[in-house]
């Protein structure tokens, strides 16, 4: 039995943020201090995970994540921390998604649900599977553009170690592909994902034989597999009947996905079905405006886009400006 894709939109399993946030602060790539400006409800829930409690269908805003990812990025951590995060399996940081996968009959029924219903875990990551002869690829992308390469790196290292923990046997993919840059040390990237690995590819995907892919699951129980679907079922129904997200998030939403596209008004008018009058007065009753969104998404995302675009014209071009002398103007301005 499978579920209906999510609703959730905007939100993203509070499990994956806490997750995350833990592991980079144990592995003092951030400072516990670091968290505090995080927001209440991210703490509440922090609190409430660390006292024993049951957070698995608690939903935290997407922004989170990436402040989180973008702290990483810029801090002390080498490139590989992606890498490490996701290599590791944490089952008590397992959500909702995670446990309706492990009651699986085998890895290809996993990844299907997994792939279907990835918004239960972050609406933004988006996998999907091609059969080539005798063997599958499973490819990966985020939709919003403000992810730092290593968490992608993260995903895709979590695909292949939760594997192995499903079905309790050693993957060795026949290929993997990286978009990101080929880093200086690469020895953690082969020892994890194996030597069969590119950089500067033009998709991040793996490889795995069809073998490989229909592996059993030991653990896998179809009673719980069912339950658990229902229970997945019942969130979607509540959500569908759920207030819209506030309109500001919205539109940052789209200034995400495209700055180049989306910072233009008649693009995301036309996107969001309302007038440029109405698009002023539905942001203003929320306390924003349109520049102040778009201005907040080009600084989360300059930092990513100069360290991983060639030259500053391409970074001027990203963050939706006509000219490269209009972006030295923004950055002098919020230097």
């Amino acid at each position: 039995m499978s579920a209906k894709p999510s609703l959730l939109k905007g939100s993203i399993s509070a499990v994956a943020i806490v997750d995350l946030a833990n592991e980079l602060v144990e592995r003092r790539v951030i400072e516990p201090s670091d968290l505090n400006s995080m927001g209440e409800s991210f703490l509440c829930t922090l609190r409430a995970w660390k006292s024993g409690h049951q957070v698995q269908e608690s939903r935290l805003p997407e922004e989170l994540l990436i402040s989180l990812w973008q702290k990483a990025a810029t801090g002390r951590s080498g490139q590989d921390i992606g890498l490490k995060i996701g290599a590791k399996v944490n089952l008590s940081a397992r959500g909702l998604l995670a446990n309706w996968l492990a009651q699986c009959e085998t890895l290809s029924e996993a990844f299907n649900i997994f792939s279907a219903n990835i918004s239960l875990l972050n609406p933004s990551e988006c996998w999907t599977k091609t059969e080539e002869d005798k063997t599958v690829k499973l490819t990966v992308k985020f939709l919003s553009g403000s992810y730092p390469s290593m968490a992608i790196d993260r995903s895709m290292a979590a695909l292949v170690s939760w594997s192995e923990e499903l079905s309790g046997t050693k993957l060795t993919p026949l290929k993997i592909s990286l978009m990101s840059n080929k880093p200086s040390n690469p020895a953690t990237y082969f020892s994890l994902l194996g030597k069969n690995l590119s950089f500067n590819q033009p998709e991040n995907a793996i490889w795995l034989t069809n073998e490989q892919f229909n592996l059993s699951i030991p653990n896998g129980n179809a009673y719980l597999k069912t339950l658990l679907a229902n229970q997945v079922e019942g969130i979607n129904q509540k959500q569908s009947n759920a207030p819209a997200l506030p309109f500001s998030m919205q539109v940052k939403s789209l200034l995400r996905k495209s700055l180049t596209r989306y910072c233009q008004l008649p693009e995301i008018c036309l996107t969001l079905h309302v007038s440029r009058s109405t698009l002023y007065r539905k942001l203003k009753s929320e306390g924003v405006s349109f520049t102040e969104l778009v201005k907040d998404i080009r600084l989360e995302r300059i930092v990513e886009l100069e360290r991983t675009l060639p030259n500053r014209e391409s970074i001027a071009d990203a963050l939706g400006f006509n000219d490269a002398s209009s972006f030295y103007r923004f950055k002098k301005l919020n230097s």
